[in-house]
C-alpha cells in the first residue's frame, strides 16, 4: 500500500478526460450540424468536402446566371413579337395599296403615311430593346459586318469569328454560281408546231403539264395559223410564229405559276425556249419532257434532267470556303474569318457581240454567254471581288461554375435598313427601309421585300427560342440536378447524423458520469494507510 502515487486515481483520471472529450466532442458536433469541424476531424473528409462546397456555390452561382440570362432572351423575345406583328400590319399594307382598281392617289398617300410610322416605330424598338443597361437588337451583342464590292453582300457570322484587320477580310470568287437550266435548240414555228406543244415538267416532287392542244391555247394557235395560211401577206410566217411563241410561254407561265414550280420561263434572243430554276446551285435541278425534238429535249417525247447549276466558289480571308448556291461560308480552321458567310449575287447574263463575214465586215449581232473568266478573272488574271469588315461584340453567356462552361449568341440588327436585303425587284428597293407603297409595282415589291422580313424576323426568333430552350433552360435544370446531387453527397461526407451523435453522447455522458464517482473511489484509497498507522 504506497502514498506517494496512487496510480488507481491517475488510471481513473485519464479515463475522465477522455471522457469528457468524447461528451465534448459529441456536443460540438451536435449543435454545429456538422462531423467534420476542423482538419482534426478528418483531414481527407475535410477536403472532399471543401471541393464539394466550391462546386455547390458555383452551381448555385451558374444557376442565378442561367436565370437572367432566360430573363434576357425573354426581353428580346417580346421585342421581337412586337415587331413581328407590325410587319404583318405592313403586309397587309402593301396588299391594300396594290389594289389599283379602287384606291386613289389620297389613299395611297395614306398607305405610304402608315408605312412611314410603322417603320420608324420598327427602328425604334430596335434600338430601345435592352436589358440592364445593354441594348439586344441594335447589333451591339453580336457580330456586326459590311462588305465592300460590287455584288457581294455580308450575311452572317458565327460567334467563334475574329474581328476583321484594318482593311477586311479578301474576297476572291473563282466561280459564279447559276442556276439549274434547260434550252431548247429550235425555236418554236408555224412549219414545226405540228398539231401543238405538249410540254411536261416536275420539281421538287411537283408536276405540270403544258398542252396547247387543248382549251383556249388550241383555240387561239388554230385562228393564228388559219389565218396565216388563208391570208400569208398580210399574217406573214415570222409575225405567226411569234404569235405563236407568245401565247405557248403565256401558258407555260401560267402552268408553272399555278403549281407553284420554282421555274422561270424565258426566250432566248434566238428565239428558244428557255425554262431555269429560281434558286441558284447545284442541289436545285428538273425534269422536262416535251413532244417536239430540239424544243426542249434532244429527243420527243423522252425526258431529260436540266443542266446541273454551280455553287458558288471562291475564298474568304484566304481560306477555303464552302459554297451553296450564291452563298459562300469560310470553313472551321484556323483562319480567323472561319464562320463568316457572304452573298455574291452576280448573275451570267447574255452580251451581244458583232458578227463579221469573211471579209472583215460587221454584217450582224448576236448574243453569247459570259464566261467565268470575264466576270471573277482566271488564274492567269486573278480579280478580288471585295473585302468583308466585322465588328465582333458578341456576350458569351456562363453555363457552368468553371471556366470555359459558357457559349455564345449573337444577337443581330434588326433595323429597317438590314431586313428585305437581296430581293430583285423592279422598284430597285435595296432593303425594307426603302419600300414606298404609292405604286402598283412599289407595292408588290414592297409586299416581296416584307415577306422577306417576316421570314427574316421568324427565324430569328426561333434561333433566340433554340437557344433559349435547349441551351439555357435545358441548363437549368441539369445545374439544378448537379446541385442536388453534390449537396447530397457534401452532406453524407460532413453533415452530423444526429441520432447516431445523440446515443454516442449519452453513452458518453454515462461513462464520464461512472469515471467520476471512480475516481473518488480511488482517492479514498490512501484513508486506508492512515486507519493502518493510527492502529
Amino acid at each position: 500500500m504506497r502514498i506517494r502515487s496512487n496510480a488507481t486515481s491517475l488510471n481513473t483520471l485519464r479515463h475522465s478526460e477522455n471522457n469528457l472529450k468524447s461528451v465534448e466532442n459529441s456536443i460540438k458536433k451536435l449543435s454545429s450540424g456538422t462531423k467534420i469541424n476542423s482538419g482534426a476531424d478528418g483531414p481527407a473528409t475535410l477536403i472532399a468536402s471543401e471541393r464539394m462546397r466550391g462546386q455547390i456555390a458555383g452551381l448555385r452561382q451558374a444557376h442565378s446566371n442561367n436565370a437572367s440570362a432566360v430573363a434576357m432572351f425573354q426581353t428580346a423575345e417580346g421585342a421581337l413579337s412586337e415587331f413581328s406583328s407590325i410587319l404583318l400590319q405592313l403586309k397587309q399594307l402593301s396588299v391594300h395599296a396594290a389594289n389599283e382598281a379602287v384606291n386613289d392617289d389620297a389613299m395611297l398617300a395614306a398607305d405610304q403615311q402608315e408605312v412611314d410610322n410603322m417603320i420608324s416605330t420598327l427602328d425604334r424598338i430596335g434600338g430601345t430593346a435592352t436589358f440592364n443597361g445593354k441594348s439586344l437588337l441594335d447589333g451591339s451583342l453580336g457580330a456586326t459586318g459590311a462588305a465592300v464590292g460590287d455584288n457581294v453582300r455580308f450575311v452572317s457570322a458565327k460567334t467563334s469569328t475574329k474581328d476583321s484587320p484594318t482593311e477586311g477580310y479578301e474576297v476572291d470568287i473563282v466561280q459564279v454560281a447559276t442556276q439549274a437550266y434547260k434550252r431548247g435548240s429550235v425555236p418554236l414555228t408555224v412549219n414545226n408546231i405540228g398539231e401543238g406543244v405538249t410540254i411536261l415538267l416536275s420539281e421538287g416532287g411537283r408536276n405540270v403539264e403544258i398542252d396547247t392542244k387543248m382549251g383556249k391555247e388550241k383555240e387561239n394557235i388554230e385562228e393564228i395559223l388559219a389565218n396565216h395560211k388563208q391570208f400569208p401577206a398580210r399574217f406573214p410566217a415570222d409575225q405567226a410564229s411569234v404569235d405563236i411563241r407568245g401565247v405557248v410561254m403565256q401558258s407555260i407561265k401560267e402552268g408553272i405559276a399555278e403549281s407553284g414550280l420554282a421555274l422561270e420561263a424565258f426566250e432566248t434572243p434566238e428565239k428558244a425556249l428557255y425554262i431555269r430554276h429560281k434558286n441558284f446551285g447545284s442541289e436545285s435541278n428538273f425534269s422536262v419532257t416535251s413532244n417536239i425534238s430540239g424544243l426542249l429535249t434532244k429527243n420527243a417525247n423522252i425526258a431529260e434532267l436540266s443542266e446541273a447549276g454551280l455553287d458558288v466558289a471562291g475564298r474568304i480571308g484566304g481560306t477555303f470556303a464552302s459554297g451553296n448556291g450564291q452563298y459562300l461560308t469560310a470553313i472551321e480552321g484556323a483562319s480567323p474569318a472561319k464562320g463568316i458567310t457572304i452573298q455574291f449575287d452576280r448573275t451570267i447574263g447574255l452580251k451581244e457581240v458583232p458578227v463579221k463575214n469573211e471579209q472583215g465586215d460587221v454584217i450582224g449581232t448576236e448574243f453569247i454567254e459570259e464566261s467565268q473568266a470575264e466576270i471573277v478573272g482566271s488564274p492567269d488574271n486573278p480579280r478580288i471581288e471585295g473585302f468583308v469588315h466585322l465588328s465582333q461584340q458578341t456576350k458569351n453567356v456562363s453555363l457552368g461554375p468553371e471556366p470555359g462552361m459558357e457559349d455564345g449568341f449573337s444577337f443581330k440588327n434588326i433595323r429597317t435598313s438590314n431586313l428585305g436585303q437581296g430581293v430583285e425587284n423592279e422598284s430597285e428597293y435595296r432593303s425594307l427601309f426603302d419600300i414606298d407603297v404609292t405604286s402598283v409595282q412599289g407595292a408588290n415589291d414592297s409586299g416581296r421585300l416584307i415577306n422577306k422580313a417576316i421570314d427574316e424576323i421568324s427565324t430569328y426568333r426561333a434561333e433566340i427560342g433554340a437557344f433559349q430552350k435547349n441551351v439555357v433552360e435545358s441548363n437549368l435544370n441539369s445545374l439544378r440536378i448537379n446541385d442536388e446531387n453534390i449537396t447530397q453527397g457534401e452532406s453524407t461526407i460532413r453533415d452530423t447524423d444526429m441520432a447516431a451523435e445523440m446515443s454516442k453522447l449519452t453513452g458518453s455522458q454515462i461513462l464520464l458520469s461512472a469515471s467520476q464517482s471512480m475516481q473518488a473511489q480511488a482517492n479514498q484509497l490512501p484513508q486506508n494507510v492512515l486507519q493502518l498507522l493510527q492502529n
